[in-house]
């Protein structure tokens, strides 16, 4: 074993400070000589946009249910796209204290660091929801327009809607994904409780006359509602609602 991987071995984990950071370098170093796993905690479409090659992706609402995948004789070294690895601390934090993981880092800088350093990265570039109906010309569903930002800074989640809540300046939705995670994305709007500028409604743009095809009072939707959310890192957040038919 090195002795850089014993000296991260050796850190009591108590909080968000006590946990190792790694450099690309150095995670680059030990996934060579087969001391660490590359563990991907952002979601799946950003996963398939661009990760670290052989990385493991495991969103950071799957962990819990996960965990039992990873190994115990490695490092496990969470990365995100966050702008100070907010993310990828959270799983390690959680690997480490609630599933008994002695070995865990995050990489310093995240994904960004990584590639910006040009060490090796893969990509699946076409993104297919098995939930959704493919579409007529490409059989795939792509973010829509509407979504601007770059798509390796980008996360999509799709499911059905278990909460909702509509308030002034912010509305939440939460979203049991068809991946089996539950995740939560906020909206942000300066005036009122109207959010519609980040709606869509089956992939087209939103109208004052959709909010009957979504909610069936203020505040409150219809019965099995799905939405994709399409959330980046920048804060950026579209929902794509897909009412239940009939």
């Amino acid at each position: 074993m090195t002795f850089f991987l014993s000296l991260l071995l050796a850190t009591l984990i108590q909080t968000k400070a006590d946990v190792p950071r790694v450099s690309p370098a150095e995670l680059h170093e030990l996934l060579v000589k087969g001391e660490a796993v590359a563990l991907d905690v952002r979601g799946t479409v950003p996963f398939k946009y661009g990760h670290i090659v052989d990385a493991i992706s495991m969103p950071l609402g799957a962990i819990d249910r996960r965990s039992n995948e990873l190994p115990e004789d490695k490092l496990i070294v969470a990365y995100c796209a966050c702008k100070a690895e907010e993310t990828s601390l959270e799983a390690a934090m959680l690997l480490a204290q609630k599933h008994g993981f002695e070995r865990v880092a995050v990489l310093h800088g995240g994904l960004q660091a990584w590639t910006a350093a040009k060490l090796p990265t893969a990509a699946e570039r076409t993104v297919h929801f098995e939930s959704e109906a493919p579409s007529p010309a490409s059989g795939r569903l792509a973010p829509p327009a509407a979504v601007t930002c770059d798509r390796n800074q980008l996360t999509s989640y799709a499911g059905r809607v278990t909460a909702y809540v509509r308030n002034e300046e912010k509305t939440t939705v939460t979203i049991a994904t068809d991946a089996g995670t539950i995740e939560t994305v906020t909206i942000a709007h300066r005036a009122g409780d109207d959010p519609s500028a980040a709606y869509l409604l089956e992939g087209a743009a939103f109208g004052q006359d959709d909010w009957k095809r979504i909610e069936k009072s203020r505040g409150v939707l219809h019965e099995s509602m799905r939405a994709i959310a399409w959330v980046c890192t920048n804060g950026e957040t579209i929902i794509d609602w897909r009412p239940a038919a009939g």
